[in-house]
């Protein structure tokens, strides 16, 4: 049996307000440790606004309120936008795309709206935002900066954990692909899940990070090995950031660095209601950078991949995760 992963929770503020440079690196050193081993960690005292949180959260939970035919008008995902309001994405396909084995169907049991990012030099086509509810858009996009922010702390760290300068990911960053989900797993009350379809299939994320805050327990992770994975628990922390590595910082990074298996389970049967929410940050690079190994994880001058367009290596995934929602998308046009 695989060992089983650990997640640490770990305090960041002395990245943010660093009492000296010892005790900032001892944070950087832990950071470090959690990106080796399951980059995996739960981070508190972030410095995010708890009313930026709040406000977003709560327009989140009232845009899923909405009627069906209300959110669906924002159904306008396709290959050239690859953002806005579905149901039936299949996770498990991106990591059947990387095994060679047959694409997942069984849709995942939640609903999403997505965006992108607004700098015009991204190269991503401009925003659709819901019209309603009301504050909908303005509380989104305050959230949306707050974790381009956070991403930079994180960032800044990472490199310092890479022995590289700690603005060495500053001018890959520049004009950024990062995403904004909002994610709501219905209730599955009175539902019949096909076998082994869950709220989210078990894949890893594509990009460098992913910020998240979750509503309440049901994440798990799993070493990514052959056989049956060895599931564990994500702690719930209060207040707290989910954060994990997605495939190309373990590429850049020449395997050094693990992004792990993760998925959200079903519910337990007992009459209550599991409605649960979360809102994702995936941090993605700048699209037309080319990702060669960092110079500091080369093994003995080698690297294990061949360089790749960012924004190529992010759309290979994405896309096969979402295919099902971009042809019907495309049949009721």
């Amino acid at each position: 049996m695989p060992d089983e992963p650990t997640i640490p929770i770990l305090d960041i503020s002395e990245l943010l307000n660093p009492t000296s440079e010892e005790a900032k690196l001892k944070t950087v050193s832990s950071i470090k440790d959690a990106c080796v081993t399951t980059g995996f960690m739960v981070i508190t005292n972030h410095g995010v606004p708890n009313n930026v949180v709040e406000n977003a959260w709560e327009s989140v939970k009232e845009f899923f309120d909405q009627d069906e035919e209300v959110k669906r008008e924002l159904s306008n995902m396709s290959s050239d936008y690859p953002y806005g309001y579905e149901q039936g994405e299949v996770l498990a396909a991106g990591k059947d795309l990387e095994k060679g084995e047959a694409l997942s169907t069984a849709p995942d049991i939640k609903e999403t709206f997505t965006i992108g990012p607004s700098n015009p030099k991204s190269g991503m086509p401009e925003r659709i935002m819901p019209m309603t509810p009301v504050g909908f858009k303005e509380n989104y996009e305050e959230y949306y900066s707050a974790m381009e922010n956070l991403a930079s702390v994180l960032l800044s760290s990472f490199a310092l954990a890479l022995d590289l300068p700690s603005d060495w990911f500053v001018p890959k960053t520049s004009h950024h692909l990062s995403a904004l989900r909002a994610l709501n797993y219905p209730d599955q009350k009175g539902m019949q899940p096909e076998p082994g379809q869950l709220r989210a299939g078990a894949h890893t994320d594509y990009g460098s990070l992913t910020i998240l805050k979750s509503g309440g327990p049901g994440l798990q992770v799993a070493k990514d090995v052959s056989g049956e994975p060895s599931w564990v628990d994500v702690p719930h922390v209060e207040g707290g950031f989910i954060i994990n590595l997605g495939d190309l910082m373990k590429r850049w990074t020449n395997d050094r660095w693990s992004s792990t298996l993760h998925r959200v389970v079903n519910p337990p049967n007992d009459g209550k209601n599991h409605r649960r929410q979360s809102i994702a940050f995936f941090h993605n690079i700048n699209g037309d950078e080319v990702v060669k190994t960092i110079p500091s994880c080369l093994d003995d001058g080698k690297s294990k991949y061949e360089p790749i367009v960012a924004k190529d290596f992010l759309m290979m995934k994405h896309l096969a995760s979402v295919k099902g929602v971009i042809e019907d998308n495309e049949q009721e046009l």
